[in-house]
């Protein structure tokens, strides 16, 4: 069967403390982007300008949320089509969006997410110093935040169990005791590095068995060394060659559903250097996806 895919705009960079990120999409489909996934229909989105106002601790919730409820809608259309969504954002606030759909559509019990990043983004609205919902987004999928951080008819209530966080290096001291509290699993930037890609995909992945599994990337995951066009350049973290690993193998379980990339900011890649490098990853990701 041919394989059918949706690009999906997530057009918000106000969820984070640096502006920049929405124009990833405009981006990466100007660099020919719909071509790696066959000619992907596309579905763009109004990039809307951040409320100047918001509740304590919750910054840009406004903006924020109505960007993440236009996403959940179209990524349930485009499931409800049979196309394969791969959504570009946008800060990783927008994963608010894409987990409401993904539950939704396919149950939450039934999802697993493998999350590919620099930061744990588990904070609850409650233990965030910052108040950027970029850093709630996985806390809010998996029913911990406050009804405002709410996407859709009902609570995702993500499996805790069924979440796997990898790469991780900039964690606040409150995300380490959600993690244990909701059973997620979390292989630190070096955790890869010291036991080696392969230890932590021979944990990961035979938890994916069963599963509707969605891919969830930022680019700060990545090593300034190779990456530096996103908000956040933290050192000690994954190469170009270990991500597209990750990645990869994931891909080949032929379980994934859907793929999701964040944080890449083009204004601060003025040579391209950084497109051309995720552009690759696009590539190995449209290969893998079985």
């Amino acid at each position: 069967m041919e394989r059918r895919f949706a690009l999906i705009e997530a057009a918000v960079s106000c969820g984070s403390p640096t502006r920049g990120s929405e124009g990833a999409y405009d981006a990466l489909t100007g660099a020919g982007l719909p071509a790696l996934f066959g000619g992907a229909s596309l579905m763009p989105m109004e990039k809307l300008v951040p409320c100047a106002t918001w509740p304590e601790g919750l910054r840009h919730l406004d903006t924020v949320m109505e960007v993440c409820r236009r996403l959940r809608a179209n990524v349930l259309t485009a499931l409800e089509r049979g196309e394969r969504p791969v959504i570009v954002g946008g800060d990783h606030s927008c994963a608010m969006g894409s987990l409401a759909a993904l539950g939704e559509h396919y149950g939450a019990g039934e999802l697993a997410v493998v999350y590919v990043d620099a930061h744990t983004d588990i904070n609850t609205d409650r233990t965030s110093r910052s108040g950027y919902i970029h850093g709630m987004d996985l806390a809010a999928a998996c029913g911990l935040c406050c009804e405002e951080l709410d996407v859709g008819t009902n609570r995702v209530d993500l499996l805790g169990e069924d979440l796997h966080i990898i790469g991780a290096r900039s964690i606040d001291p409150p995300e380490y005791g959600i993690v244990r509290q909701v059973g997620a699993h979390l292989y630190t930037a070096q955790d890869v590095l010291e036991r080696g890609v392969e230890a932590v995909l021979a944990q990961v992945l035979p938890a994916l068995e069963g599963k509707r599994v969605h891919i969830s990337f930022d680019v700060d995951v990545l090593d300034p060394s190779a990456f530096l066009a996103t908000g956040y350049n933290i050192p000690g973290g994954l190469s170009t060659a270990q991500v597209e690993r990750i990645l990869g193998a994931v891909l080949d379980t032929g379980r994934t559903c859907s793929f999701e990339c964040v944080e890449y900011d083009p204004t601060k890649d003025p040579d391209g250097r950084d497109l051309d490098a995720l552009m690759d990853i696009f590539r190995t990701v449209s290969e893998r996806w079985r």
